[in-house]
């Protein structure tokens, strides 16, 4: 949630976070995003960790870092190559290109396909011909989804340990059956609970032939728990146009968020307390986001 506060001698804003049970505390890092503008809606960019004030369920908080917002993205394109999708293929085809096309250059753009098993087609990359020919040359897998095994073996090798990059995951899925591992589930689903304090972005866009598919279902958790955007279609047609929309949604976000701050602090706080940024500058708005993203 954001607010916009009032011009104050000292701005502050308490930013909520929901609750998460993680099991027994240890020290992490958890980060927050800031604007910070004057009286004219001029961006405020020279602000370091001594400029914030943080405190966190009443418990005062060091910045231990504060900086513009200027993460390239790290962009994990996973797709449907199951039964589900194949009638999709050729749209899909154009969709995918259409958005890698919508993204700056210095944007890295990964691809994983989900049918049969899960498979990394191309690597984060900035090589837009490498992507663009993996993008072109897509085939159908056949068989169930493992859309769920997708997601957790990409964040834990392409996004967990990259802290210098945004981490978004956009999602194109159909809704047949899902193949993934039983055991996984739990895992998963602790998974999803933490996205929201790693300021994961993730959007989905999903083929509804059948209606009610789990592939469908963990698509929607992953997005309602990131804040990003879900929308669905009865027929691939729409597929390029949709593709190409979020693409440049995406492109208009980063530029966005280069003039916010991404504050960090350590704490050991086993949940989401809620969390209160000042910012000691007079005759400034501030507005705090847990995630990034149009605000």
């Amino acid at each position: 949630m954001h607010t916009l506060l009032p011009i104050l001698a000292a701005a502050s804003l308490l930013l909520t976070f929901p609750l998460q049970k993680s099991g027994a505390a240890r020290a992490h890092t958890r980060r927050v995003f800031v604007s910070v503008v004057d009286r004219a809606g001029t961006p405020v960019a020279d602000l370091g960790p001594a400029d914030f004030e943080v405190t966190e369920g009443g418990v005062k908080r060091e910045a231990a870092h504060a900086g513009l917002e200027t993460s390239p993205m790290r962009i994990a394109l996973v797709v449907d190559t199951s039964d589900g999708a194949a009638a999709a293929l050729t749209h899909l085809r154009a969709g995918l290109l259409a958005f890698i096309d919508a993204l700056p250059p210095q944007h890295e753009i990964m691809m994983v396909s989900t049918g049969r098993q899960s498979r990394v087609r191309v690597p984060p990359t900035t090589d837009r011909k490498k992507i663009r020919d993996a993008a072109s040359g897509l085939f159908s897998d056949g068989g169930a989804a493992v859309l769920m095994d997708s997601l957790l073996e990409t964040d834990d090798r392409f996004m967990r340990k990259a802290e210098d990059r945004w981490p978004v995951f956009v999602i194109v899925t159909g809704d047949g059956a899902e193949g993934s591992a039983g055991a996984h589930e739990r895992k998963f689903n602790e998974w999803v609970a933490a996205v929201p304090a790693r300021a994961i972005s993730a959007h989905a866009l999903v083929l509804k032939y059948k209606g009610g598919g789990v592939p469908e279902i963990i698509a929607g958790n992953l997005v309602q728990a990131a804040g990003g955007r879900y929308d669905f279609m009865n027929t691939s047609n729409s597929l390029p146009d949709k593709l190409k929309a979020l693409g440049e949604t995406l492109t208009a976000e980063a530029k966005q968020m280069s003039t916010w701050h991404q504050v960090g602090f350590q704490t050991d706080a086993p949940d989401l307390p809620p969390v209160e940024i000042a910012v000691a500058r007079s005759g400034v708005k501030i507005r705090v986001s847990n995630r990034r993203g149009l605000q």
